[in-house]
């Protein structure tokens, strides 16, 4: 397989590059707070939504035919999640008395029950709102319930009022998403 091709560039989604962009004002807002740290992580997450978004997808017979027909104005969901968690890492906003954390999980809720709300109907067959909905909100719990676990595993886990919390937040950004992706009945 050839690497990417003009027809491949003309593809990608113009709001995904917009993302990149925002991702990298971010990298340099942190660099002029001399937050090194918070300044490469940024750019590291911001090479991962690289690896996701530039990939000819359309072409790689190896992907599901779902993922390789994934409209590619999904692409500007990873790029997002990482703009809007960035500020909890790199300016501790996940630490202390404010709404930051409970934003981060119900917006990134929604954009990944998006991304899956895309995958679902790809094969343009409607579904009613209510199955999308609860298609997105098993999907927001299983999601949610494994970067609990995760959280666990890597010791940056809250209390047990912060978990649950998350995964019901998650899973209700990601109903969202249902909701808006479903047809009346």
């Amino acid at each position: 397989m050839a690497p990417l091709t003009r027809a491949d560039l003309s593809r990608h989604s113009p709001a995904a590059w917009v993302a990149m962009l925002a991702l990298l004002l971010m990298a340099a807002w942190f660099w002029s707070l001399n937050k090194g740290s918070a300044t490469y992580g940024t750019l590291l997450g911001g090479l991962g939504c690289l690896g996701l978004i530039l990939p000819p997808r359309e072409r790689m017979p190896v992907l599901p035919e779902r993922l390789r027909r994934l409209p590619r104005i999904y692409d500007a969901a990873p790029v997002l999640g990482t703009v809007l968690t960035s500020p909890g890492y790199g300016l501790s906003w996940f630490h202390g008395a404010n709404p930051f954390d409970e934003f981060v999980h119900l917006a990134n809720g929604a954009l990944a029950g998006a991304v899956f709300a895309g995958l679902v109907l790809v094969d343009r067959v409607p579904r009613p709102r209510a199955r999308m909905m609860v298609l997105c909100c098993l999907f927001g719990l299983t999601l949610g319930t494994a970067w609990e676990v995760f959280e666990w595993i890597v010791g940056i886990v809250g209390d047990w009022t912060d978990t649950w919390t998350d995964v019901v937040l998650t899973a209700g950004g990601a109903t969202a998403a249902g909701m808006l992706h479903g047809r009346k009945p």
